[in-house]
């Protein structure tokens, strides 16, 4: 973990591989990487960390933006002496990300969107900031039981009870003002520098599950023909939260792209 007093939490599995950061989705926490980072850190050096408002970083200000949030990514890369990584971004993050492409495409040497947003409608547009207002009046846990039901399928919620719990009551406890404000970008920036996505320069992957209400596949193949030379790819049977419940789908993904944009091999065994 970061130490204090470095606002950021933290984690670095360190060493000389090629660098990726992971950010995680709004209401989460690097926790939810858990997976990938079993599956990456033989071939990377994999940096996860909490964004602002969440886990054990620092709030976001009150007016803060998405700039901010690239922002507190390029002050952890100083920190941690990095010059360029590859930014993998989960739904949140993915905006975070994009956000960081348009900030510092010079410290970018890589993208990968999962589970992102872009072009809503504005019928559902409004249906999201109709939850942020229930987050609003009623904190955190207002919504929690309907996201989850979103994000997993009936499966893997009858199967993975505990973490279920553990989930919602992580939700439940996060910092209300920093969840609202991060929600709240995620609710409306959708479409965040949509006339700027041609300017991204490095190889990218857009992603997303094929049963992923909120991420839709629609919305992954019209942001991967935005962005020059970007690949999109959907995961079969995955709702949104994939890279918990499909691990291993998600990360053949991952690990198949990354060795394309990178000098790191797939690890024997890795990708099957």
């Amino acid at each position: 973990m970061g130490a204090n007093p470095f606002p950021t939490a933290y984690e670095d599995t360190g060493g000389d591989n090629p660098p990726v950061i992971l950010i995680h989705g709004v209401g989460l926490s690097q926790a939810m990487w858990s997976a990938q980072k079993t599956a990456l850190q033989d071939a990377y050096r994999v940096i996860t960390l909490d964004m602002l408002g969440h886990g054990g970083s620092a709030a976001p200000a009150a007016d803060a933006g998405l700039d901010d949030y690239a922002d507190q990514v390029a002050e952890l890369m100083d920190h941690l002496a990095i010059d360029k990584a590859v930014l993998i971004g989960f739904s949140m993050g993915a905006l975070v990300a994009r956000a960081f492409a348009f900030r510092f495409p010079g410290r970018l040497s890589g993208l990968i969107l999962l589970n992102g947003v872009f072009d809503r409608s504005e019928a559902v547009r409004a249906t999201i900031l109709g939850r942020v207002d229930e987050v609003r009046q009623a904190g955190p846990a207002a919504n929690a039981d309907a996201a989850i039901e979103r994000w997993f399928t009936p499966q893997f919620r009858a199967a993975q009870p505990g973490y279920i719990a553990d989930l919602r009551a992580h939700m439940a406890g996060n910092d209300h003002h920093g969840y609202l404000t991060s929600y709240g970008l995620f609710a409306s920036q959708d479409n965040f520098g949509a006339d700027r996505l041609g300017e991204i320069a490095v190889p990218t992957l857009v992603a997303t599950g094929e049963f992923d209400v909120g991420s839709t596949p629609e919305m992954t193949r019209k942001l991967a023909a935005r962005i020059p030379g970007a690949q999109a790819e959907i995961i079969a049977q995955a709702r949104h939260m994939m890279p918990v419940e499909m691990p291993e789908e998600t990360n053949a993904l991952l690990l198949g792209y990354l060795a394309t944009i990178t000098q790191a091999p797939i690890t024997a065994g890795e990708a099957s």
